[in-house]
């Protein structure tokens, strides 16, 4: 005799329902995130009022632009402690200057400059004005 327990048909139900939830939920509404050092640790305070309690412990911090602009420019760890990300700084470059070196190229259109004709103009190109109806 095969052990077969009866298919719950609303099992199949549910899980497409969860799957659809998550989709409408969206990302994380909190990110684990841990101090790149003791002197962050002891500075960085979220907004909202996190903090962190030791080096070693993840925070938990809201998923937004705050928190993300203290993991861009390497303030905030999210791979836990010893990583080597705050180690890649550049020493030389304040907290700016690395977050832009970090932030991936703008697909915007590139700028256009603009070319100065090697021509000069002269009589013919300028435009004249219709003449005056008698």
């Amino acid at each position: 005799m095969a052990d077969t327990a009866p298919v719950n048909p609303r099992t199949a139900i549910r899980e497409k329902r969860e799957q659809r939830l998550r989709v409408i939920d969206g990302p994380p509404k909190t990110l684990k995130v841990y101090a790149a050092n003791e002197t962050y640790m002891g500075l960085l305070r979220h907004p909202s009022g996190a903090s962190f309690r030791s080096l070693d412990e993840a925070a938990e911090w809201p998923n937004d632009t705050f928190t993300h602009r203290r993991i861009a420019d390497g303030s905030l760890l999210t791979d836990g402690p010893g990583s080597g990300e705050a180690l890649a700084r550049d020493p030389t470059k304040n907290a700016r200057e690395h977050a832009a070196a970090q932030r991936p190229e703008s697909k915007a259109a590139p700028k256009l400059e603009q070319v100065k004709s090697s021509k000069p103009k002269t009589e013919a190109s300028v435009p004249t004005p219709p003449p005056a109806a008698a």
